[in-house]
């Protein structure tokens, strides 16, 4: 019979109830139950102390407060290293930071709600995150303070019994444009060979008009060799299905040469929605995208990413809630390796608006396509390293690595030419070994 993980805390909150359930049940498989007398627990979350429990200091209020104003947030020591509402004093066999209200800061987002300077498209910028002043976006804090007190209960009370997640990968693909140049309607096509005329790009002009003339295939119909390379791994892909606009240049969510691909893989794979930029600002426009997809596949997605990653706290979550979205994968940053919430597990998502935890599942991406090219300026080959680098860090610490490409970046076009393709692949056969 397995022995039930006993906590003593001065105080019960739903942030400190989330934070329990995320460490225990989610991270490290085991139940638990709150005691009121210090003497059976094998976890004290309190500043006195009990030599033969696991001390962990309440350094911070945050668990036992409401609302999201801006905080000041202490911390030490950088990268795998770091702690956040360090103890000042540390003594005896404490902690030497408050652990549950580190893990709370990180995972509910607290700094995305307000105090922040956003970016171009009004995003929450990387610079602005705790994670960067430590240097430690590319270390899952999360799972690696998580591991060590499995290893102090463990060291502590042998009896105790983990069933923690083993390594997982996910490999997601966004589809923002089905075809490059097909399927475009004349006065598109016109506009387009029109373009590369006055501009010169004779190379994109032949292209475009051998593929418009079905002389040669379109360079983003990559979905038979995508399911090729998928036959091992779970994928998921989320597909532009909003008007067009600015940022939103899908073909109309009609055309029926689309709809047949997204049905064809939807046999073998998930497909999700992905909403459109103009979602964020157009009430209306989300539910619209959402029963598109729905008519296509004849069941209502439950899966989502936002395009061009946009989304407020908690706005935009909520949003998805109200139109049952269970699963958002929009977590992380175009310009930034590693983990946005310093997690690499999936967890629900807690509304700080509301003080509660909800039914929403996210999913934090480690890796994007678009990083090691334009921002980090990485060859291929430093780019197959990075990737491998942070696929051990997250085997390591028993989490979920997920990727994020696109069809056009599997397309080997335009930026992609050369070998970006195969960083692409490499980052399959590396997942799949690890997971073997």
């Amino acid at each position: 019979m397995n022995t039930l993980l006993k906590i003593f805390s001065a105080f019960e909150t739903k942030r400190q109830t989330f934070v329990f359930d995320l460490v225990f049940k989610q991270l490290l498989g085991t139940d638990y139950e709150i005691v009121f007398n210090q003497d059976p627990a094998h976890i004290i979350y309190d500043n006195s102390y009990q030599s033969r429990s696991v001390n962990i200091p309440v350094c911070s209020d945050l668990l036992n407060s409401k609302g999201f104003e801006p905080i000041g947030v202490s911390y030490k020591n950088t990268g795998a290293d770091t702690i956040l509402f360090p103890l000042e004093n540390p003594q005896y066999n404490l902690w030497n930071f408050d652990l549950f209200s580190a893990i709370f800061y990180l995972v509910s987002r607290y700094e995305e709600y307000k105090g922040f300077e956003p970016d171009a498209h009004l995003r929450f910028p990387p610079g602005a995150s705790i994670l960067h002043k430590t240097q430690s976006f590319e270390f899952p804090l999360v799972n690696i303070w998580v591991q060590k007190l499995k290893l102090q209960l463990q060291a502590k009370f042998p009896e105790l019994i983990f069933k923690e997640p083993a390594f997982k990968f996910i490999s997601t693909i966004d589809v923002d444009s089905t075809f490059q140049y097909k399927e475009k309607d004349f006065f598109w096509s016109l506009s387009g060979i029109l373009k590369d005329l006055f501009k010169g790009n004779f190379g994109e002009l032949y292209s475009r008009i051998w593929t418009v003339f079905n002389l040669k295939p379109d360079a983003f119909d990559v979905f038979e060799k995508l399911d090729k390379l998928h036959k091992k791994i779970q994928v998921i892909y989320f597909w532009l299905l909003g008007n067009y606009s600015k940022f939103d240049k899908n073909i109309n969510w009609k055309n029926l040469k689309q709809q047949s691909i997204i049905k064809q893989l939807a046999q073998k794979h998930q497909v999700g929605i992905h909403p459109s930029y103009q979602s964020n600002n157009e009430l209306g426009l989300l539910n619209k995208e959402i029963n598109r997809l729905e008519t296509i596949l004849r069941n209502k997605p439950t899966m989502s990413r936002q395009h061009f990653l946009i989304h407020q706290f908690p706005k935009t979550y909520q949003n998805l809630i109200k139109h049952g979205i269970k699963q958002d994968y929009t977590l992380g940053y175009t310009s930034q390796y590693g983990f946005r919430a310093g997690i690499a597990s999936p967890f629900y998502f807690y509304d700080l608006e509301q003080d509660e935890c909800t039914n929403l599942l996210l999913f934090p991406f480690c890796s994007m396509d678009i990083t090691p090219l334009h921002y980090y300026k990485l060859t291929t080959e430093q780019a197959i390293e990075k990737n491998l680098q942070l696929l051990k860090r997250v085997k390591e610490f028993n989490g979920t690595f997920i990727s994020l490409w696109h069809n056009e970046s599997i397309s080997g076009t335009g930026r992609w030419r050369g070998d970006w393709p195969k960083v692409y692949e490499q980052l399959l056969k590396d997942a799949t070994n690890l997971e073997s």
